[in-house]
């Protein structure tokens, strides 16, 4: 035990003294760390509805719409409640092209004309090309029951809709909450190129065959090398949380285990991209490869829509899930139970290929 915690305090020296990744380290949390704060704490849910009402003096007469845009904010409220209100503001335009503009410019979600005329009444809904696919499917929505709404026909379906799942609205999540948890997750996976340099310098100046000529075995050198990685990890991710406010009195302990789990995760792979390595610059090719594979499934904490069975093989997933559940959605550990068994059992497979590999290495 004395040898492995004499080989620990030999990598932390070695750490401290690399003034540069030391720097940039702390340098990367602190940026992470003000992205976050810059970032706006809020969601607005209002859904900005641009709209232009062509009628004729007849038709007008004829649904009840002689009170122009007041009595159509009146049936629109009656139509939907006090919720429609609250979550549906109208952008009158005054022509189709005013309207084209507003959706155009992003003022509005979507734009509805609605022309009415001695013939069949004429719906049209407007989005923009970026206009994501929920929004047009809200927008048609919306769109249909203003229709309705306005010609005085039976409504075919209410405002109200029945939810299945958990039902997020008025409890939107902030973009930086929930890049909060992307940026956790980049400063466990930076860790792969200075745990991975570290390995990879201690076997290419044969310092690692050096220690092995002592009493120092193999076992006791990588379990060294662990511990050094997981501490060095979990302390750099525990920096980031604390400026992130990741951490609070319902939340600490949860947070911690993950942290904990995911410094030892990022470690086992850390090992076999040391192993693996010849040089520096091998170093950095090799590491970029599990980089960019494990931070994929970060695009379902943003888009939650992009969720895929696929994802459920990268390591990560089962990380970033749990986070995200417990700091943004009010989750317990509880919860999460079989993500953790998995984290464990991801971990130790890297451990056991980085064991591998690195004996083969120094044979």
């Amino acid at each position: 035990m004395n040898r492995i915690f004499a080989i620990v305090r030999k990598d932390l020296a070695q750490i401290l003294r690399n003034r540069f990744v030391a720097v940039i380290s702390v340098m990367v949390i602190v940026i992470f760390a003000v992205i976050y704060y810059i970032l706006p704490s809020d969601v607005d849910e209002v859904f900005k509805m641009g709209f232009y009402l062509d009628i004729g003096q007849e038709a007008a007469a004829e649904f009840g719409l002689e009170g122009g845009e007041d009595e159509i904010a009146s049936r629109l409220s009656e139509a939907g409640g006090a919720e429609t209100e609250e979550g549906l503001e109208l952008v009158w335009a005054e022509s189709t092209e005013d309207l084209k503009r507003l959706v155009e410019e992003e003022e509005v979600s979507a734009g509805v004309s609605f022309v009415i005329s001695d013939q069949e009444p004429e719906l049209v809904l407007y989005v923009s090309s970026k206009t994501p696919e929920e929004v047009t499917e809200a927008g048609e929505a919306i769109g249909s029951e203003i229709g309705y709404a306005l010609i005085g026909y039976e409504l075919p379906a209410d405002f109200q809709a029945t939810v299945i799942g958990q039902d997020m609205a008025g409890q939107q999540i902030p973009m930086r909450d929930r890049l909060r948890v992307i940026l956790l997750a980049f400063v466990f996976l930076l860790e792969l190129f200075s745990l991975g340099n570290l390995l990879m310098e201690e076997v290419q100046r044969k310092t690692a065959l050096a220690l092995l000529v002592t009493p120092v075995t193999l076992t006791d050198f990588i379990s060294a090398k662990a511990i050094t990685g997981i501490l060095n990890t979990f302390l750099l991710g525990l920096l980031t949380a604390l400026l992130l406010g990741a951490l609070s009195t319902s939340t600490w302990l949860a947070i911690l285990v993950l942290l904990f789990l995911g410094a030892a995760m990022m470690v086992g792979i850390a090992f076999i991209v040391g192993a693996m390595s010849r040089d520096f610059i091998s170093m950095s090719i090799i590491a970029m490869i599990p980089f960019v594979v494990l931070v994929i499934p970060g695009f379902l904490v943003i888009y939650p829509g992009f969720d895929s069975p696929i994802l459920k093989a990268i390591p990560t997933y089962w990380l970033l899930d749990p986070l995200n559940g417990i700091l943004n959605y009010g989750m317990g550990l509880s919860d999460y139970i079989m993500s953790l068994a998995y984290i464990v059992l991801f971990t130790a497979a890297f451990f056991v290929l980085g064991f591998v590999i690195l004996r083969r290495r120094l044979a």
